[in-house]
C-alpha cells in the first residue's frame, strides 16, 4: 500500500476500533461487578427494613400473590420457627444464613442475605439468574452508546487525516500547475514543519534545473553565434575557388577552405567535449590513474607540438589514484596541453607534472609562452572569451571545458604566472579511496 493518507486511516481506525472495543468490554465487566454490588446492597437494606416487624409476621404462611417479584423473603423466630416466607409456592429454603451466601436449591444458584436480630432471623434471597440478567441489561445499555460512538470517531479520525495531508495536496497542485518554464519556487508560507524540507529541497532542485536551462540557452545562442562565424568562412571559401582564375589561386583557395574546414571541425569537437563535460551523477566516478590519464591526454596533442616544434614533457608519479571519469581527464589534460602548444612560440617548452600533496592529486602544466594577464584570467574560462591581444585563432572553449571537467570532479583551477615567464595552471583533485 502506497497511500500515505489509507495507511493512516486504517492504522488509526483500526487503533480507535481497538480502543473503544477494549473500553466496552471493560466497562461491560465493570458494570456487571459494579451491578452486583448494587443488588447485594439491596438485599441488606431490605433486611434492615424488615427487623422491626419480625414480631409481627404471623406463624402460618401466608400466600400472599407475589409471583413476579424477584425476592424471597424467610423470617425466622429466636426458636427457629419460620414465621414468614414470601413465596410459599417455591421450593423452601431450610438453609439459615448470617451475612452473604451463595445457595443452591434444586439446581437453581440464589444469593442470599441474612440479618440476626434479638427476635430472630431475617434472610432475603434472589436468584442468581435474574441478578445476573438484570446485570446484563444495565451493562449493555451502558456499552451501546460507546459502540454507536465509533463510527463517529472513525469519521472523526477521517477527517482530521484529510486536513492533516492539506498541506502535502497543496504542494502537489502547485507542482502540477507548472510546466518546463515555471521554475519558480514554491510558496513556503504556513507549511509545517515535516513538509518544509520537502518543499525546501524541491525549490533548491528547481533553482538548479533554472540555472542549468540558463547555461544551456546560453550555450546554444553562444554556439550558434560562433558556428556562423567559420559556416560563412566556408562559403566564401568555396565561392573565391569557384572564381579563381588560374591553378595557382585555386589550390590556394582550397588550402584555405582546407583550413577553414579544420577550424570548424575543432570548434564541433570542443563543443562535443563541453557538452560531455557538464556535471553528471558522481555515481559515474570510478577510481582511476590521474598519472596515465594525462600521458593519453599528452599523446593527443603530440602531433601538433611536433609541427610546433615544442619540447613536450611528462613528470608523473605512478599509480596516483584518484576518483574521477578517465576519458573526463585525458580531455581536461588534452585542452590544458592544446592551449599551451598552440600559444607557446615555436621552439618552446611545455611540462606537465603528476604528483600527490596532502591528501590531494595535483597536476600541473606549465609553459613558457606569453602567459595570461592576472586581470583575464578569471573571465578566460567563460565560453568563447578570446582575449583582444590573441594571435592564435581558438575557439574560447578549451579553459571553459577545463572548468567543467574540474568542477565535475570536485577539483580546483588556479592559473599563475610561471617562474620563467608564462602560464602555469594547477588542478588539485580529492585523493581517491
Amino acid at each position: 500500500m502506497k497511500s500515505i493518507r489509507a495507511r493512516l486511516l486504517i492504522a488509526l481506525i483500526i487503533l480507535v476500533a481497538m480502543i473503544s472495543l477494549l473500553a466496552a468490554g471493560v466497562t461491560y465487566r465493570r458494570v456487571l461487578s459494579e451491578t452486583s454490588t448494587l443488588f447485594d446492597y439491596q438485599l441488606r437494606q431490605m433486611a434492615l427494613s424488615l427487623r422491626s416487624q419480625i414480631s409481627l409476621a404471623p406463624r402460618i404462611e401466608v400466600p400472599p400473590d407475589q409471583g413476579d417479584t424477584d425476592f424471597v423473603v424467610q423470617i425466622w423466630d429466636v426458636f427457629g420457627a419460620r414465621t414468614y416466607l414470601s413465596r410459599p409456592g417455591l421450593p423452601m429454603i431450610n438453609q439459615t444464613v448470617l451475612g452473604y451466601a451463595d445457595l443452591s436449591l434444586r439446581g437453581q444458584r440464589w444469593r442470599a442475605y441474612g440479618l440476626q436480630t434479638a427476635d430472630g432471623v431475617i434472610q432475603i434471597a434472589q436468584p442468581t439468574q435474574v441478578r445476573e440478567a438484570l446485570a446484563r441489561a444495565a451493562a449493555v445499555r451502558v456499552v451501546i452508546p460507546l459502540i454507536l460512538l465509533l463510527p463517529i470517531m472513525i469519521g472523526a479520525v477521517a477527517g482530521i487525516v484529510s486536513r492533516g495531508l492539506l498541506p502535502l495536496r497543496f504542494v502537489t497542485t502547485e507542482v502540477q500547475r507548472r510546466d518546463v518554464r515555471s521554475l519558480a519556487p514554491l510558496g513556503t508560507k504556513n507549511l509545517p514543519r515535516e513538509i518544509a524540507p520537502l518543499v525546501g529541497e524541491l525549490n533548491r532542485l528547481l533553482e538548479r534545473l533554472q540555472r542549468a536551462f540558463s547555461a544551456q540557452r546560453a550555450f546554444i545562442s553562444d554556439a550558434a553565434h560562433e558556428l556562423r562565424s567559420p559556416l560563412t568562412a566556408l562559403r566564401l571559401q568555396l565561392q573565391l575557388l569557384d572564381r579563381a582564375p588560374d591553378e595557382a589561386a585555386q589550390r590556394e583557395a582550397r588550402g584555405r577552405l582546407g583550413d577553414e574546414v579544420e577550424r570548424a571541425i575543432h570548434l564541433v569537437e570542443q563543443l562535443l567535449a563541453l557538452a560531455r563535460s557538464e556535471p553528471q551523477p558522481i555515481g559515474d566516478l570510478q577510481l582511476v590513474d590521474l598519472s596515465a590519464a594525462a600521458a593519453e591526454g599528452i599523446q593527443d596533442t603530440h602531433d601538433l607540438a611536433l609541427s610546433r616544434n615544442i619540447d613536450l614533457g611528462l613528470d608523473a608519479m605512478p599509480n596516483l589514484q584518484i576518483k574521477g571519469d578517465r576519458e573526463g581527464l585525458r580531455t581536461l589534460v588534452r585542452n590544458l596541453v592544446d592551449n599551451a602548444v598552440r600559444y607557446t612560440p615555436p621552439g618552446g617548452t611545455v611540462q606537465v607534472r603528476s604528483h600527490a600533496a596532502a591528501q590531494e592529486a595535483v597536476l600541473e602544466v606549465t609553459d613558457n609562452g606569453p602567459g595570461i594577464a592576472a586581470a583575464d584570467r578569471a573571465r578566460v574560462f567563460d565560453r568563447f572569451y578570446r582575449r583582444a591581444a590573441e594571435q592564435e585563432s581558438g575557439t574560447g572553449l578549451g579553459l571553459a571545458i577545463v572548468k567543467a571537467i574540474a568542477e565535475r570532479h570536485a577539483a580546483r583551477v588556479s592559473l599563475d604566472e610561471a617562474p620563467g615567464g608564462g602560464l602555469h595552471v594547477m588542478v588539485k583533485f580529492p585523493r581517491g579511496s
